[in-house]
């Protein structure tokens, strides 16, 4: 859905949202045993003694392990019990929405408004003007809280998106506007009260600029001219104008000339529209989605010439090659395709699924979440939605759902290959190897050329042990490449470490030194390679100087630093040993092999009872 350049630049973004916020208001182990779904932890809580403390922490540490389904479940457990938190509510209907539960999130949404509006109502005309005696009664949940401020901007999203689904524009046009007055007129600070401000690469600010910050001005910005469009397409130029409001900036750039050119297609404006793709393709010429959209502008604009070019353009991008290769075969005979955006809904859908998907590879789950679930509700069913949910789910540690999600996808889909590959892995992390085995030999079909696939082959052969399988296909993947180039380097270093494996050390050595004359400075290559030589006593003061290299490349990575330090315990180096493992410990505190060496050099210097510590400390994390 959207690239590595693409995600970066939202960082950029983001952060700096956030760091003008603050001056205004002062990467699962392959073997990981699989969480029980929500359904039976819940069945296991039901007949225990529930109170609004328990239900609460119970909640904070359901989110705290990002299962958003359990910690719904327990927020909304809570909210039963205290109806009218103001925490409570905001938490419960932020989840609602990010595990998709929409008919529900919608209810508390026009609860909430209905609130928040006979709130104003009566701090607008007091106490004794209130309108009847109940309504003086009432209790103030939001008013004078800065979550009136959080909530605020949620509620006037998701009533947007429920109007823009129903096609009542209007009411949708209103809402977004709600939701953008609030998040202009009263930034929320996002790093939180010191000093227990966040830090600024934590995921939870991405989430939370999402709902109600920088990301949130975005979504609502392009959600009113998408909703402004679908009232009327003679409301191009205000749809278009709306779009040059917010500050220019790298992201802006990409993310607005999009939905302005996606917006004018849509009003069949194609020279208009072929302006701002190109706009937007020169911020990130690798999505694959721009392309498409201004190729398709072009031919259906009658320029056919430029569409030549930025297709042979895109072709030498750095883009996924299943996705170039779709582009290229739509538009091989230079003909109009269907276009991408057929509705209002699909081009709201295409902004929460970039956004979405942009968030959950930042590990900003909670927003990740919302998005693409929004995503999903206004567009059902789209290939890279279910593509981007999977993924989530992944990092989520819910492998079976992150199947399902694959499993969705067409086999006709440009996708489709990648979902097969990713859910190879999620199948061996769910201990079906022998099923990710048949899908990929499959998809394979013979055609040992499809590198990508070859590659998540040989690592399912190796996780179980198939070494001799893993070889056999990386060679035949190895041979049948006609021009090596340095991407290629990952497929020596898995045929050398399965050599490894299998104790051929000749040609892991030789593999090894193919992937580094191919990719002279890859970390893992240098590190992997020197590590074998310093344990085998080999070439050891050049191996020294790769591992140095190394961990130069990649400063905490505790592996790395570990073979540094056991470089420098083979060459009898015994204090600069304890040095670099002591620090491989830190990094690594339970990896029981760089204890063991710590131990070990602990011993040599002259530190027996420390050395008997590590090692006793290897016993309770190996037992045997």
């Amino acid at each position: 859905m959207t690239h590595k350049r693409t995600s970066s630049l939202f960082r950029q973004f983001l952060l700096a949202g956030i760091c003008g916020l603050a001056l205004l208001s002062n990467p699962v182990s392959s073997r990981a045993t699989q969480q029980e779904t929500t359904e039976v932890l819940t069945e296991k809580l039901a007949e225990l003694p529930v109170t609004l403390t328990g239900t609460y922490l119970s909640a904070r540490i359901a989110q705290q392990d990002q299962n958003l389904t359990l910690a719904a479940h327990f927020f909304a457990q809570a909210m039963e019990l205290d109806p009218t938190n103001p925490l409570l509510l905001e938490r419960n209907f932020a989840l609602t929405l990010a595990t998709g539960q929409h008919d529900v999130a919608f209810k508390l949404a026009d609860r909430m408004e209905e609130i928040t509006a006979r709130e104003e109502a009566n701090n607008q005309e007091g106490k004794e003007g209130a309108a009847s005696d109940d309504e003086a009664k009432d209790p103030s949940i939001f008013a004078g809280t800065d979550t009136e401020y959080r909530i605020k901007p949620m509620i006037g999203m998701a009533l947007g998106v429920k109007a823009l689904k129903g096609k009542s524009y209007a009411s949708a046009v209103k809402s977004f506007s709600d939701g953008l007055t609030v998040l202009e007129n009263h930034p929320v600070d996002l790093l939180g009260p010191a000093p227990f401000r966040r830090s600024l690469s934590n995921p939870r600010l991405f989430s939370a600029s999402a709902q109600f910050g920088p990301f949130a001005v975005i979504s609502q910005t392009v959600l009113k001219a998408w909703s402004l469009i679908g009232q009327d397409r003679d409301n191009l130029d205000d749809a278009l104008a709306l779009l040059q409001t917010v500050e220019g900036g790298e992201v802006n750039q990409f993310f607005f000339a999009l939905h302005s050119g996606l917006i004018s297609a849509y009003a069949k404006e194609y020279e208009k529209a072929a302006v701002h793709l190109q706009e937007s393709l020169d911020a990130d010429p690798n999505s694959p989605i721009t392309a498409y959209a201004l190729i398709n502008s072009l031919l259906k604009g009658d320029n056919p010439d430029r569409a030549t070019e930025v297709l042979e353009e895109f072709s030498q991008s750095a883009a996924d090659i299943e996705d170039k290769q779709w582009v290229q075969t739509t538009f091989a005979k230079m003909k109009p395709a269907a276009s991408l955006i057929r509705t209002p809904q699909d081009g709201a859908a295409e902004l929460f699924g970039t956004l979405g998907d942009a968030l959950s590879q930042e590990n900003a789950i909670e927003g990740g979440a919302l998005y693409l679930q929004f995503s999903d509700f206004l567009r059902e069913d789209f290939d890279r939605t279910e593509y981007a949910l999977a993924r989530l789910h992944e990092r989520m540690k819910q492998d079976e759902i992150a199947l399902d999600h694959y499993d969705q996808i067409d086999a006709k889909s440009a996708i489709y290959r990648r979902a097969i590959r990713q859910s190879g892995f999620v199948l061996t992390r769910l201990e079906r190897a022998d099923e990710a085995i048949e899908r990929l030999t499959t998809l394979l079909d013979g055609d040992a050329s499809d590198l990508d696939t070859v590659s998540v082959l040989s690592r399912v052969y190796q996780s179980e042990e198939k070494f001799r399988d893993s070889i056999n296909i990386l060679t035949k993947g190895i041979n049948s490449i006609k021009s090596m180039r340095d991407i290629h380097w990952s497929l020596f270093f898995l045929r050398g470490s399965a050599y490894d494996q299998v104790k051929d050390w000749p040609n892991t050595e030789k593999d090894m030194q193919k992937a580094l004359e191919l990719f002279p400075n890859q970390p893992t290559v240098l590190n992997y390679l020197g590590y074998s030589w310093v344990d085998r006593g080999l070439n050891l003061d050049k191996a020294i100087e790769m591992i140095r290299q190394a961990v130069a490349l990649r400063p905490y990575d505790g592996f790395f630093v570990d073979s540094l330090g056991w470089a420098h315990y083979r060459l009898a180096e015994y204090d600069d040993a304890v040095k670099f493992l002591e620090r491989a410990v830190e990094l690594r505190p339970l990896d029981p092999t760089i204890t063991d060496h710590l131990g070990d050099a602990y011993w040599m210097a002259g530190r027996k009872s420390e050395a008997r510590f590590q090692w006793q400390r290897v016993k309770t994390m190996s037992p045997k």
